[in-house]
């Protein structure tokens, strides 16, 4: 997997040894308000997650599992965030983001998610992008929509098994193919 770079933002493929600076984040009560899980159950819990995530498959082998680590370049070595796709084989992809609340409000989530929908398009050949959010998660949907994505109506979500209480927002990226000869989803 390669480590994608952005002009204040370094992603780093996600690795167990990422838990270590993310388990507290993760942990915060804010940033769990319009998630469907918990906090992580334990830094060890969280590190064996991660260490599964470095297959970058699926157990069956249908989808690829791309997450990166978010850093800041300027500031830390320390991941603040991370950004994932499930890359399925139609060239479709769900993704999703997260970035830790002492970082909120400076535009990482959008640089980062930019970052990967851009590499996804254009390593990977994904042409749909998909995204489930909380309707309440204004800053969360925000993001979506200065990255051109648009909100789905309610049939389309449902048609993706997207929770009543989110909403399906997707971003079509037309005539997206990985170069010839390129590796597939990197």
């Amino acid at each position: 997997m390669e480590t994608l770079h952005t002009t204040r933002l370094v992603l780093e493929p996600l690795v167990e040894a990422h838990a270590d600076a993310l388990y507290p984040l993760l942990c915060e009560p804010r940033q769990l308000e319009y998630l469907d899980q918990g906090p992580p159950e334990s830094l060890d819990a969280l590190r064996r997650g991660y260490r599964k995530l470095e297959s970058r498959r699926s157990p069956d082998g249908t989808q690829r599992w791309l997450n990166w680590a978010i850093v800041v370049s300027d500031e830390s070595a320390n991941a603040v965030g991370f950004v994932q796709a499930t890359v399925l084989a139609d060239h479709r992809a769900w993704v999703a983001y997260e970035v830790g609340l002492p970082w909120w409000g400076r535009g990482i989530a959008t640089e980062a998610t930019q970052a990967m929908v851009q590499h996804l398009a254009g390593s990977c050949g994904v042409s749909h992008f998909m995204a489930a959010v909380d309707r309440r998660n204004v800053r969360s949907y925000r993001v979506l929509e200065r990255l051109g994505f648009a909100r789905a109506d309610d049939a389309a979500a449902a048609s993706l098994d997207v929770a009543p209480g989110d909403w399906l927002y997707r971003l079509q990226r037309p005539g997206a193919l990985a170069p010839a000869g390129a590796t597939p989803c990197r």
